[in-house]
């Protein structure tokens, strides 16, 4: 058999071809029937090129392969009827542990920021980097400090304010927003409080 080439082979291509070499028979000098070889060796070659692109095709988008079929177990957006009146009511409550037990002792400033954003998302306002270092309830630099490390775990997202370039609004990135209305659903199947 000639020789054939390669150039920019496809997976099914380099299967073919690899199973094709190893398929073919070690030369020997025994007497064959020429016809009886070729026929079986046409009918693995189809057989082959057949697996072949049904191996090419289930990592092919489009073609409702398994890289498809793993995209259908992504959970389904989640959604939840809370409201922004409700996310604020929770801040509220978790301001008034500080005129029962002192200030500084209940800090948690990256929820604070998250459910104060997560409220103005839902009013669809925008929020700047001083009005969410206020919502924190820790000194600016903390607070900066936080915006900082939740920016870089993926959970804030930053914009320059187009009018004022002292200025930059703060939101949840899209991750975020979909783990805040996850937390909300599960509190809620659960029976229990966001706070």
């Amino acid at each position: 058999m000639a020789a054939q080439l390669l150039c920019d082979p496809d997976q099914a291509e380099w299967i073919r071809a690899l199973v094709t070499a190893g398929l073919l028979p070690p030369s020997s000098g025994g007497v064959r029937d020429p016809g009886d070889e070729a026929d079986r060796l046409a009918r693995l070659r189809e057989e082959i090129a057949r697996i072949a692109d049904a191996l090419a095709r289930l990592g092919t988008p489009g073609s409702g392969g398994a890289a498809e079929r793993r995209g259908t177990f992504e959970a389904a957006p989640v959604v939840t009827d809370v409201t922004a009146p409700e996310v604020r009511d929770v801040i509220r409550a978790r301001r008034l542990r500080d005129r029962f037990f002192g200030t500084g002792l209940f800090e948690d400033p990256a929820w604070d920021m998250l459910l104060d954003l997560f409220a103005a998302e839902l009013e669809g306002a925008r929020v700047s980097v001083s009005s969410l270092c206020i919502a924190a309830a820790v000194a600016p630099t903390t607070a900066l400090r936080w915006i900082g490390r939740l920016t870089d775990a993926g959970l804030l997202e930053r914009a320059p304010d187009a009018a004022d370039r002292r200025r930059a609004f703060v939101k949840l990135s899209p991750v975020a927003a979909v783990a805040m209305r996850g937390f909300v659903a599960a509190t809620r199947a659960a029976g229990l409080s966001m706070v």
